[in-house]
């Protein structure tokens, strides 16, 4: 579940979207995976659009438009750690 779920996220590009259906979940489950991975050390978060201008994400003139307040994943932005390339380039 976790190196396929990488895979279609950073290696594929798929949308959280996309990653959901070819996965045979919801978007609420893609999410939650999303979190865990970030928790597990998989992945991190590299702008929340919350703070000042820090990352590509956040100095993107369309940030704001990506964001809401409503706690979704709009206009985040996620890396795959060192620990996410091991397990999901093997």
């Amino acid at each position: 579940m976790i190196k396929e779920t990488l895979k279609l996220l950073f290696i594929d590009n798929f949308t959280m979207q996309e990653a959901a259906e070819n996965l045979g979940i919801n978007q609420s489950a893609i999410k939650d995976r999303v979190i865990m991975l970030q928790h597990m050390g998989y992945i991190r978060e590299l702008c929340n659009n919350a703070g000042p201008k820090t990352s590509a994400c956040c100095s993107c003139s369309a940030a704001p438009t990506c964001h809401t307040d409503g706690g979704g994943f709009e206009g985040k932005a996620y890396q795959l750690t060192e620990k996410g390339e091991r397990i999901c380039c093997k």
